[in-house]
């Protein structure tokens, strides 16, 4: 089971331009949200990032890239520069349109005319844009870019949304509009989170096949959320998914500078729009108090989870496997309900093993558990391992029904909450965790005494009305799955 970059069926319009002249400004404005992180740094934006658009009637996939210092091959990059360039040429050979980008206050400069030159081989439909025309003449000062010969010019502002429905227009006049509705996100959404640098970029790579994201030894190299829309066969199914690619989690004292904190912002947004988190550790450094907040942040949250323990090849010769294990188990106690999974980005071991793991958590997530089978479980448990005394009474369950999921909220309705002593509940999780195979699931068990009320209910044979309406979705579940198979 592999997985695959999903290509857009959307026109693909892909925005491009020297650094600092407002790609991400555009490709926020256009896209009418913020997902773009904007800063007056230079080269901010270094992953590709793409989003869907609509604007009446039109749909495209717009793609916002990173700036380059420099284009031209022969000439001597910086490493980022380069990773930047491979990223940028990728874009360009993907895209049915593209958007030159540049900015009116520093007029034509010789990365502009680099930028044009390097775009025209690609022999695509090229719109010219020029930023920050904020008033009149500024706007007048946009004519001397005809110099680069392009027949039209777009003066815009970002800051003002000035002139935009222009550039929209010429944008769509190269495609058709479209009747069809917008794509609904994928029900599979999976997040890498970690620290800086423990892997996650290699890990988005060696999952897809592809140099998707930049890699690299420098910590936080990814700064945006990089959403990457990809398809898997499933038993001759196909079926589609989002991984998201994130910035590594720092402590909030060392995040130096806005940028770095936008990136923190997308990388929790992320994780609160996600279904499934693989949580990376760096096995080679052990787990810290940096993973040890990432962790409470996840379970927090509620997500399903998947622990993965990458850079193993640095390790394994230490120690057996199981002492690994014991090790992170006591570490993070609080995590011990997600599977494990091993890791190495570099001899790909563990990663047959890493897709079907979190399928099987994500279809766990979906689970209905059926007030009468829960029940029956807490009923069989009780039976087998009666809870001890406290010395003032015995606690006892009454029933209990299943809420949600994510996480598996179960509410159990009993005597008295205090008569539960916490080893018992630690039990009655791991009996609802093993009987229904909620590996990876975080679990939430409210405990509710019954009150006076409601034992004059059950003393007159009715239950509590959330209860009693739970069971009867059930029982109306039940008959309508057997009146189906009847014919």
């Amino acid at each position: 089971m592999r997985m695959h970059t999903q290509a857009s069926k959307l026109p693909v319009v892909t925005i491009v331009g020297r650094p600092n002249v407002g790609k991400s400004s555009l490709f926020n404005t256009l896209l009418r949200k913020r997902i773009a992180i904007v800063h007056e740094q230079c080269g901010v934006t270094r992953d590709r990032v793409a989003q869907p658009v609509s604007w009446n009637g039109y749909r495209y996939q717009l793609v916002d890239t990173g700036g380059l210092g420099v284009l031209s091959d022969e000439k001597n990059v910086e490493f980022m520069d380069e990773k930047i360039r491979m990223q940028l040429k990728v874009a360009v050979e993907s895209s049915d349109i593209l958007i030159m980008l540049t900015d009116v206050k520093d007029g034509i400069t010789e990365l502009d005319r680099e930028v044009c030159a390097f775009l025209r081989k690609h022999d695509k439909p090229i719109i010219l844009a020029v930023n920050k025309c904020d008033n009149f003449e500024l706007e007048d000062e946009a004519s001397v870019f005809s110099a680069l010969g392009f027949e039209n010019t777009h003066a815009i502002s970002c800051n003002h949304k000035s002139n935009l429905d222009a550039l929209r227009e010429d944008i769509c006049s190269y495609f058709p509009p479209t009747d069809e509705e917008d794509e609904a996100s994928p029900d599979l959404r999976i997040t890498l989170a970690g620290r800086p640098n423990v892997g996650k970029s290699s890990i988005a790579n060696r999952l897809l096949g592809e140099d998707r994201v930049i890699v690299s030894d420098i910590a936080g190299t990814t700064r945006d959320a990089v959403d990457i829309p990809f398809s898997f066969d499933d038993e001759g199914e196909s079926r589609n998914g989002l991984l998201v690619d994130t910035a590594g989690v720092k402590k909030a004292g060392k995040i130096d500078n806005l940028v770095e904190k936008f990136s923190m912002m997308r990388t929790e947004e992320a994780i609160k729009r996600s279904t499934v988190i693989l949580f990376v550790i760096d096995m080679s450094q052990g787990v810290t108090n940096g993973d040890k907040k990432i962790a409470n942040t996840i379970k927090a949250e509620g997500k399903p989870c998947v622990v993965i323990a990458n850079k193993w090849d640095l390790v394994k010769a230490e120690a057996p496997k199981q002492k690994f294990l014991d090790d992170l188990e006591h570490d993070l106690p609080f995590m011990r309900y997600c599977p494990i999974i091993f890791t190495s980005s570099v001899d790909g071991n563990g990663f047959r093993d890493l897709l079907p793991a979190t399928l099987r958590i994500f279809e766990q997530s979906l689970v209905d558990i059926p007030t009468a089978l829960l029940n029956q479980v807490l009923h069989d448990m009780v039976l087998r391992t009666p809870p001890p005394s406290t010395g003032k009474g015995f606690f006892k369950i009454y029933y209990a029904t299943m809420v949600k999921n994510p996480p598996a909220h179960f509410i159990i309705f009993c005597n008295k909450k205090n008569y539960c002593q916490d080893h018992y509940k630690r039990f009655i999780e791991k009996t609802v965790r093993n009987a229904f195979g909620l590996s990876g699931i975080p679990i939430e068990i409210e405990y509710r005494e019954r009150t006076h009320l409601q034992e004059k209910f059950r003393e007159n044979g009715s239950l509590p009305g959330e209860v009693k309406d739970k069971m009867a979705k059930d029982r109306k579940k039940a008959w309508r799955r057997s009146k189906k198979y009847r014919g």
